[in-house]
């Protein structure tokens, strides 16, 4: 016979125990969503640039040639983080990978910067009709909230002005057929609180776009082009916020 066992005491478990519930409470400390930087701290001249890209998880939005949009929107997004970097933004992503994000989930994440700018960046497709070009929307009103009905006062510039300039650099970069810049009540743009754009970057169902669409390369043209125009969007603002500054000086 071996010699006796001790006997079990639960009162031993209790520092293992304090230890786990420690190590609980630090994780639910970190965020667990995609919101980095924390809002308050970036300490810029320039805004910071929230980058939806489209879609993703269980959605996939249009799906033609073997291309899924929810994937084309991540890999320009992220083309699109890089190089608004490259020129001074800070940029936060709804996303990064493969995964659902509610619509008004997007917006909040813009609406937790006080000076921000919200680009979603998407794929046209058309049941009727081959469709052709680009396009650029922003809504004029304003929703506060996900679940209030509460119209809030627009951006002063309604939207309006980035949406033409990142419109103007689309077309200019790409050489593609102009489709303007148009109001809709698109709920990512309409419950963003600052200046906010849906980019449609061309119709997947259309033959000749959809094979630019499968090249890396003009991915990376149709980035170029939205950071030329967030950039370009950025300086008007500042050149209109300095002449205002020196007119109240006078």
């Amino acid at each position: 016979m071996g010699p006796p066992r001790r006997p079990f005491r639960f009162v031993s478990l209790l520092p293992y125990l304090g230890l786990i519930l420690l190590l609980l409470w630090l994780w639910s400390m970190v965020p667990k969503g995609p919101f980095l930087p924390e809002p308050g701290t970036i300490e810029s001249a320039t805004p910071v640039v929230v980058v939806d890209a489209g879609h993703g998880g269980h959605d996939n939005g249009a799906m033609r040639g073997g291309l899924v949009e929810k994937a084309l929107t991540l890999d320009t997004a992220l083309r699109l983080e890089r190089l608004l970097k490259q020129r001074g933004f800070t940029v936060v992503m709804t996303r990064r990978d493969d995964r659902f994000i509610e619509l008004y989930e997007r917006s909040r994440v813009a609406n937790q910067y006080a000076r921000a700018l919200f680009v979603s960046v998407h794929f046209n497709d058309s049941a009727t009709e081959s469709g052709e070009g680009v396009e650029t929307f922003f809504a004029s009103e304003k929703v506060a909230g996900g679940a209030s009905r509460k119209v809030e006062p627009p951006p002063a510039d309604k939207g309006a002005a980035f949406a033409q300039a990142v419109q103007r650099s689309l077309v200019s970069r790409l050489g593609a057929l102009d489709r303007g810049t148009k109001e809709r009540s698109f709920a990512v743009v309409r419950h963003t609180r600052c200046p906010a754009v849906l980019v449609e970057g061309g119709f997947m169902n259309n033959p000749a776009e959809l094979r630019l669409l499968k090249e890396p390369a003009y991915r990376e043209r149709l980035a170029a082009a939205i950071a030329e125009g967030v950039t370009n969007y950025h300086r008007q603002r500042a050149m209109e916020a300095a002449k205002g500054a020196v007119a109240k000086s006078k």
